[in-house]
């Protein structure tokens, strides 16, 4: 028994089951260990969540992506998040862990704490940090979140039929503006 295999049996577990219907019981029990030994590990469902999420959504492979690379930094980011969605079970992933962070409010808090204290943080740092990049990731998130929505949990024609290659074409020039145009055209003056 690993770490890693516990958190992967978790992964799975909130995926099927979703948020409420997972247990430290359950995810103990299809581990193969005793139930104390997940508490031990991971402390409590909450942690347990976060950490399967970051399976799914691992910020050190989205700085990693921004850092190195060729094209702009807007197309590096849209790449490496369109290739996170197209690993395999991700997108099964990734709707179980939407709807049990739009459901419950422990699963939202996670999520929304997973988001901002590891990918935002991580993201944002790395574009050199302060509440203004924050913001500038935040709104350059928007545009990526919505289209993988459509293009992989709805699967909306045309975004379907695009290659990642033309979804990176269209999307990176939004993202670059985002996170590299005068803040005055963004509004972000106060």
């Amino acid at each position: 028994m690993s770490r890693e295999h516990v958190l992967d049996v978790a992964k799975r577990s909130f995926a099927e089951r979703g948020y409420e219907k997972t247990t430290i019981r359950g995810v103990a029990r299809d581990a193969g260990i005793d139930p104390s030994m997940v508490v031990y590990l991971f402390g409590s469902k909450d942690e347990l969540f976060r950490q399967s999420i970051q399976l799914v959504i691992d910020p050190n492979e989205l700085v990693l992506a921004i850092r190195e690379g060729e094209g702009t930094v807007g197309q590096r980011f849209v790449n490496a998040y369109l290739s996170m969605w197209e690993q395999a079970g991700t997108v099964d992933t990734m709707l179980a862990i939407l709807q049990s962070a739009t459901t419950n409010d422990d699963a939202h808090r996670a999520f929304r704490d997973f988001m901002q204290n590891y990918v935002l943080a991580a993201i944002s740092e790395e574009l050199g940090g302060g509440p203004e990049v924050r913001t500038r990731f935040a709104l350059a998130a928007t545009s990526m979140v919505g289209t993988a929505l459509l293009r992989y949990a709805l699967k909306i024609d045309p975004l379907v039929a695009l290659t990642r290659e033309q979804m990176v074409a269209i999307l990176a020039p939004t993202v670059d503006r985002y996170l590299t145009a005068d803040a005055s055209e963004l509004g972000l003056l106060s």
